[in-house]
């Protein structure tokens, strides 16, 4: 996903040129890459690059918030960070007696959450000696834990860029290593796919939990979240990531296990390795460590569609603080044939300092200090927002520039882009794909997102050809189909009135 837009983050674009020479080496790398299919479905994507003795992994797993289910909201997210409290061989002292003190501490949960469920008629005093049973099964299981062990045990190996993201359309997992350390992580990262444990679930919760009150403290973050929840009405692109406050205080440690048992599949999964390895020995590390991650079917695409809109939806908040303006317009997902249009359209009108509302905005009429936009929110798999946003200057009112917004929209829909200002955009968005493929990590996350994703790591290597190939017309085209009041959503915050700027 080349950009996907964060909640109140600026894409701040870098330019350069495409350089033949770039495009040549570009092109090798498809006869270059394999791969090969486990037993139990797993599919493993492996380029082999020799020139530092080191290596990236890609996991990707397709699933993420979209499909979560209502009151279970923020469970995919809870088991990423479950990946990385060990498995049944790895982070406890002793795994035997730590099974009977975590069955202890979801009993104390579940009673806890029996007495809560009923409401006004709780009896408080009950209330909070559950809570102490509770609070003492959680000490007592902590007692087993040996913590971050998996994390240790990667740092003192040479790890670098160790992390994972959980996003709306999938998850995923990733680090570098030194190569000869391969056995280690097919040791590692098969058992953790295979044998997870979900010790600490409940003190990782309030740290999520944290999470959630941190992204609601930022203006910005309240503004992205009711944009979500208000612009899809039916989609669960609506609820985000991190999920629902009510849903983090009351998921349980087998919400997380029944994720993982659904989702975490062999054929919903893909494994891409990219470096100073071995295809046949990768084959075989991963015939020894990974072939115990259970077999099951690639999960089904979402049911629900959003409806089309066909009036425009406002959002207007009132806050101390600078003015934001975003204006969102509902546009296919990542699979529809005019995708490429829309992500260049996207570039022309918002993504980096010489993008058109850049230009007005922010140099000629200097009404805001930063725009920032593009395809993909809040994710790109199913139908999703073009968005444009700004944040506003003191002296100037979202009224003044979503005015000059769709005076630019309207612009674009009757005249189309030059032939020079998409042949620029296009120069761009090739030099930033291009420069995202000169490392192994990042080689390995485009690989893994367009065999997860779109089913097939070799439409990668069609990109080029697929940005050459938009022309004009099919901007504007593009834009008139979808550029227009009535498929748009805007969201504003605004200072109350009488208030000093």
């Amino acid at each position: 996903m080349r950009r996907t837009l964060q909640l109140g983050l600026a894409i701040v674009a870098t330019f350069a040129v495409l350089q033949p020479a770039s495009a040549v080496k570009f092109a090798e790398l498809e006869s270059q890459v394999q791969e090969f299919t486990l037993d139990n479905g797993l599919k493993f994507v492996v380029l082999e690059r020799h020139e530092t003795p080191v290596f990236s992994f890609r996991t990707y797993v397709n699933a993420g918030g979209v499909d979560e289910v209502a009151g279970v909201t923020g469970i995919a997210h809870m088991f990423e960070h479950m990946a990385f409290k060990g498995t049944k061989s790895l982070g406890s002292t002793d795994f035997g007696a730590e099974q009977t003190a975590l069955a202890a501490v979801d009993a104390a949960w579940a009673a806890y959450a029996a007495e809560e469920n009923k409401g006004h008629r709780a009896d408080a005093a009950r209330l909070e000696e559950l809570s102490d049973a509770f609070e003492a099964a959680k000490k007592t299981a902590q007692e087993f834990v040996v913590s971050n062990e998996f994390t240790k045990i990667l740092e003192e190996n040479g790890v670098q860029g160790l992390n994972a993201s959980t996003g709306l359309d999938f998850t995923w997992y990733y680090y570098s290593l030194p190569s000869n350390r391969l056995e280690l992580w097919a040791r590692l990262e098969g058992d953790r796919m295979t044998n997870p444990v979900m010790r600490e679930f409940y003190v990782e919760r309030n740290v999520v939990i944290e999470e959630r009150r941190f992204q609601e403290s930022s203006p910005t973050g309240r503004l992205f979240n009711e944009l979500l929840v208000t612009g899809f009405v039916a989609h669960p692109y609506g609820t985000g990531v991190i999920g629902f406050k009510s849903d983090l205080e009351r998921i349980t440690r087998s919400d997380a296990s029944d994720f993982f048992a659904k989702y975490y599949t062999a054929e919903n999964m893909t494994v891409v390795l990219v470096g100073d390895v071995e295809f046949e020995e990768v084959k075989k590390l991963a015939q020894r460590y990974f072939s115990g991650v259970r077999s099951g079917p690639r999960a089904p695409r979402v049911r629900t569609i959003e409806p089309e809109h066909t009036s425009q939806i406002r959002i207007e908040r009132e806050e101390d603080t600078q003015s934001i303006l975003a204006a969102g317009f509902y546009i296919p997902g990542r699979d529809h044939p005019s995708w490429f249009a829309y992500e260049l359209l996207g570039d022309i009108l918002a993504s980096g300092r010489t993008s058109r509302l850049y230009e007005r905005l922010v140099k000629e009429d200097q009404t805001c200090s930063q725009i920032f936009g593009g395809v993909g929110f809040p994710g790109e798999k199913y139908p999703n927002l073009l968005l444009t946003a700004g944040f506003i200057n003191s002296d100037s009112t979202p009224a003044e520039v979503e005015a000059v917004i769709f005076e630019e929209l309207q612009r674009i829909v009757l005249e189309g882009p030059s032939a020079e200002e998409l042949a620029k955009v296009k120069s761009i968005s090739k030099a930033g794909f291009i420069r995202a493929l000169r490392s192994n990590s990042g080689i390995a996350g485009q690989l893994a997102m367009h065999e997860g994703m779109l089913g097939d790591w070799r439409e990668l290597f069609d990109y080029v050809e697929e940005i050459e190939a938009v022309s004009v017309e099919d901007i504007q085209k593009a834009a008139e189909g979808v550029l227009k009041k009535s498929n748009s959503i805007i969201a504003t915050i605004q200072k109350p009135e009488g208030t000093e700027s």
